[in-house]
């Protein structure tokens, strides 16, 4: 079976919330979840949570959060699509954009069930989440990386030989739903497993690198990919 297609925003944020909840129960990376504690505080509880049922709480925290100039437009309780004449005086534009985003901002508030008056800054209340600016969010990769650590870190991270990787095809296969595996696992049984290993442990590194990164606060981090 072919692997799924991660491409929607949403889909990207679970990726996010699922790493996260790899971190908090990592040794290597407590130092970290305790410095990000008060960054992701808006997310709750999530141990033992489903993404499915924390989301219908929680989406109305993630949404663009910096100004850029859109090529398309993306709907979102969160922003705001206004128009702009490039004919008009920066400070007067300024002052117009000013007026509209504080209306707009309270009343999103109140949408939400809260007094916008309770707040230093009706900002607070709203998303804050956004991924790492200038980085491509490439689902179907970080999702194969995601299930490779998920099933690492299950077994307590042992060592990455052939063994390991007939253990994760197993699992892979053997799963209720979505019984695809890793290109490089197709192979049941290899002559040579020396290049499988090599591979296994590169998505294993990069998995590390996601992880490390979602600890401090950001998804999926600045690098790349590949």
């Amino acid at each position: 079976m072919a692997q799924p297609i991660v491409k929607s925003r949403r889909q990207h944020i679970r990726l996010w919330f699922e790493f996260y909840k790899l971190c908090l129960d990592d040794p290597d990376l407590q130092e970290n979840i305790n410095k990000s504690a008060d960054y992701y505080a808006q997310w709750g509880d999530v141990r033992d949570t489903k993404f499915d049922d924390w989301w219908k709480e929680k989406s109305h925290l993630f949404g663009a959060t910096r100004v850029e100039v859109i090529k398309q437009v993306r709907n979102h309780p969160n922003n705001l699509h206004v128009s702009i004449p490039l004919n008009q005086s920066v400070t007067l534009s300024t002052q117009q954009i000013k007026e509209i985003i504080d209306t707009e901002q309270r009343n999103r508030l109140m949408d939400l069930g809260v007094d916008p008056n309770s707040k230093k800054s009706v900002a607070v209340g709203l998303g804050k989440y956004e991924f790492t600016s200038g980085v491509e969010i490439r689902g179907r990769t970080l999702n194969e990386i995601l299930v490779i650590y998920q099933i690492w870190t299950s077994l307590g991270k042992p060592a990455i030989n052939i063994h390991l990787i007939k253990e994760i095809r197993t699992q892979l296969i053997n799963r209720p739903k979505s019984k695809w595996v890793p290109f490089v696992m197709i192979d049941e049984d290899p002559i040579d497993p020396s290049n499988i290993i090599r591979q296994i442990s590169r998505l294993i590194q990069k998995d590390k690198q996601v992880a490390l990164s979602v600890s401090k606060g950001e998804f999926p981090g600045k690098f790349v990919l590949n």
